[in-house]
């Protein structure tokens, strides 16, 4: 960790690494909405090594994350489904991770948990969409809940708003949508 001088500049790639921290700490019911809109912010407007330390110092740590930093990392198995124009598709036998990050500009992202093995209570997907598309596909009986996700000029649908299984997955949705379309559904019966 503490190499770093806390008096050091930090980056950009630095605020956006505990943001991403800090989404996963309100993904495991660690910071409430209201908590990590303020910690956002703070980050963002941070300037310092100390400054972004100071904002994650109650959480628990990961080595593997944000050492580098001294702040919380990020914890558990991440997949990370990105595309530029082209198209990522996520179907089939896929044992699904505590956390999902999407992130398309123009292209298309498809997540099809019908098939997967899930044995996490919560998973959060982060998506962030350009112009592009992020379509999900849960099973019926899962929960599906947006949270802190927002839009320009582009298009969230929800269509996966049965209730769901007190046994079942509950998807927790956060992030960004510009001018393209986010949609959640089920499987066509």
């Amino acid at each position: 960790m503490t190499n770093l001088d806390g008096r050091l500049r930090a980056s950009h790639s630095d605020r956006d690494a505990v943001i991403e921290r800090l989404r996963v700490a309100t993904g495991e019911g660690r910071l409430s909405l209201d908590e990590l809109e303020e910690r956002i912010e703070r980050t963002q407007a941070a300037r310092t090594y100390d400054d972004l330390r100071a904002i994650t110092a109650d959480l628990p740590r990961d080595d593997a994350g944000l050492a580098m930093l001294g702040v919380g990392g990020i914890g558990g198995g991440v997949l990370e489904l990105r595309t530029k124009h082209g198209e990522v598709h996520q179907k089939d036998y896929w044992v699904v991770p505590p956390r999902i990050v999407a992130s398309c500009s123009s292209g298309t992202v498809k997540i099809d948990f019908t098939e997967a093995v899930c044995s996490h209570r919560e998973v959060l997907l982060e998506a962030t969409c350009g112009m592009g598309t992020i379509l999900v596909t849960v099973p019926r009986g899962w929960t599906v809940w947006i949270d802190s996700l927002t839009t320009n000029m582009g298009t969230i649908k929800n269509k996966a708003t049965d209730p769901g299984h007190p046994d079942a997955p509950v998807l927790r949705v956060t992030g960004k949508v510009g001018l393209g379309t986010l949609k959640i559904k089920y499987p066509r019966r």
